[in-house]
């Protein structure tokens, strides 16, 4: 008996110290051209990279291993994902890109130009999804049956918001393969459309900035009565800003003081727009001339505006520090203008001027809401 006992022991000792194969879920991986990552701690499945996401066939029969992210997608699986983020760069998303998720929630990037077939079909619990402007081919359903799990054609489809970034006008010219706007595909012709573009941004008269990086910047802007419109209705975020322009802001920043001077540029008269305000900032030396005047139309180079920017600082008694090699890193930084350097050590140093990557582009022309942006950044430092 204790034979048998002690054989017994030395058995199950020899099988628990015997190696386990237990294949773990991977956690990141390629899909086409881009590369996916999942957070389990926030339920966030991201692709990255550029190009298209991978085609899948969610109609093989074949299981249910449509997508190598397939364990991070269906409902019966746990820690399933709840948010997926494609990232700037991407400018399509596959075939049965997410098909039959359990994902709530979609960020698209504004480098998208297609959705491709079946790529949210099935998405029960997607209610609501932003699509962008630069979207010009939405393929065969690719919202099929989305917000709905009932299979009635009277009612399916119907729960789905899209909030189109662009107008009413832009979605017209959308290529759509005929399903999608099928009623009985359960699709888009179901959905409740919003059309952002010809709706004025919350607290502006803007429709063009609905969507855009700067929204935020120019509603401040024009709530601070720094900026209007190129018309009623539309801001131009991606217009050329001249020096008679950024100047012009600044002066109403502050306060639209009266000049004190006359005016010693050839280029600025009386009743021009922009006199003024040139005049007032010549009189402060916060701004020169160009050697042939002051240029008045000459478009706005990030180093300009940091240097009339940091003149106004130093004028009226705002903070002028400089942090100590914080161009450090910055590997065009060898471009920036001699009489500029200081100028750009400060904004960098308050944060006024932001680089791109390791690029601080200090020659390169600011738009009107990158200008936005600057006074945005530096509103509590010149107050």
């Amino acid at each position: 008996m204790k034979k048998k006992l002690l054989s017994l022991l030395l058995a199950a000792s020899l099988l628990l110290s015997l190696p386990v194969f237990v294949q773990a879920a991977a956690t990141s991986g390629t899909s086409g051209q881009t590369r996916w990552s999942y957070n389990k701690s926030t339920r966030t499945l991201t692709f990255s990279g550029s190009g298209s996401t991978g085609n899948y066939n969610y109609f093989t029969g074949s299981g249910d291993t449509y997508y190598p992210y397939a364990d991070y997608m269906y409902t019966w699986k746990k820690g399933y994902a709840q948010k997926v983020v494609v990232e700037e760069g991407i400018t399509r998303i596959g075939d049965c890109f997410i098909a039959s998720s359990g994902v709530t929630e979609v960020v698209l990037p504004k480098t998208l130009t297609t959705i491709g077939p079946r790529a949210f079909i099935f998405c029960n619990s997607l209610k609501t999804i932003n699509i962008p402007a630069s979207v010009k081919t939405i393929e065969v359903s690719a919202f099929a049956q989305c917000a709905d799990a009932s299979g009635d054609k009277k009612t399916a489809g119907k729960g789905l918001t899209v909030n189109y970034e662009g107008t009413r006008a832009q979605w017209a010219q959308i290529h759509f393969n005929a399903y999608n706007l099928n009623p009985a595909d359960y699709a888009l012709a179901n959905a409740k459309i919003n059309y952002l573009g010809d709706t004025p941004y919350p607290g502006t008269p803007f429709t063009d900035i609905n969507g855009h990086w700067g929204a935020e910047p120019i509603k401040w802007a024009y709530e601070k009565q720094l900026f209007s419109g190129v018309s009623g209705t539309e801001f131009g975020p991606g217009g050329n800003m001249d020096r008679g322009m950024l100047v012009t802001v600044l002066h109403r920043l502050a306060g639209k003081p009266a000049p004190s001077g006359g005016s010693s540029f050839s280029d600025v008269s009386s009743g021009q727009y922009f006199a003024d305000a040139v005049l007032w900032a010549s009189d402060n030396g916060i701004v020169k001339g160009t050697g042939a005047g002051f240029n008045p139309g000459g478009l706005i180079t990030r180093e300009q505006a940091a240097v009339i920017l940091y003149g106004y600082a130093v004028q009226f008694g705002k903070d002028t520090s400089i942090t100590p090699g914080v161009l450090t890193g910055f590997t065009d930084k060898g471009s920036i203008s001699t009489w500029a350097q200081e100028a750009v050590e400060w904004a960098v140093s308050h944060h006024v001027l932001n680089g791109s990557g390791s690029k601080l582009n200090p020659g390169g022309t600011a738009t009107r809401a990158e200008v936005a942006q600057i006074f945005y950044n530096c509103r509590a430092l010149l107050a």
